[in-house]
């Protein structure tokens, strides 16, 4: 008797059904949170980068610096003088994130700027 009603299988469908769209869901909040958590270090590293830049210790290499930064600068890094001396250095960097839900196919891409006061 409890072979038989093992063997039926009944619901599968239904599991299968609700099961796909909850996977979706999931990872769409993933891939969301993991964007948003990416762009706010992002926007720390690029700032603490600039500012090492700015002590006149980094190189404007085409080193990476950190997981998913394919180049250090978009472009090299901007110094604009100031009337009272010393210069402002401005850097932008683009980062790239990978794709985990099929609702960002392409995953996430954005750029961070940062500016320091170089004496």
């Amino acid at each position: 008797m409890l072979w038989a009603t093992w063997k039926k299988e009944s619901g599968n469908v239904e599991s299968a059904l609700t099961l796909i769209p909850l996977m979706i869901l999931f990872l769409g909040v993933l891939q969301i949170s993991i964007s948003v958590y990416a762009r706010l270090s992002g926007d720390q590293q690029n700032q603490g980068a600039i500012a090492y830049a700015a002590m006149g210790s980094a190189s404007n290499s085409g080193t990476p610096y950190g997981p998913g930064i394919t180049s250090p600068w978009v472009d090299p890094l901007i110094a604009v003088p100031l009337p009272g001396g010393g210069s402002l250095l401005v850097g932008t960097r683009k980062t790239t994130l990978p794709a985990i839900s099929p609702l960002l196919p392409n995953g996430d891409g954005f750029f961070t700027s940062g500016i320091a006061v170089q004496e």
